[in-house]
């Protein structure tokens, strides 16, 4: 029977301590959500992700109302300000 109220109190303990760690984890998401508004001031924008052949990324974003195309793969990744470009190098079916 002592047996059976150690794992009581153990079961006890580790549900507690879930419990605070879970209170604390949503403490500190509402505070890093309330602090920061990332799309909200219009600094970043992500426009669009796609995945491509062999585990790279493609992503398009909107920085300081500047386009930037990214490229993720496996060595690193590569930035292009794409903002710049005339009407003749844009093409708005690309990632489409």
């Amino acid at each position: 029977m002592n047996g059976l109220e150690d794992l009581n109190q153990k079961i006890i303990i580790v549900v507690a301590f879930t419990g605070f760690l879970l209170l604390v984890w949503w403490y500190v998401k509402t505070q890093v959500s309330n602090t920061v508004d990332v799309e909200g001031n219009g600094k970043l924008k992500h426009i669009e992700s796609r995945r491509l052949a062999h585990a790279a990324i493609l992503s398009v974003f909107e920085v300081n109302q500047k386009t930037v195309l990214i490229l993720q793969d496996k060595q690193g990744a590569s930035v292009l300000d794409i903002s710049a470009t005339g009407q003749k190098g844009r093409d708005n079916d690309v990632l489409a």
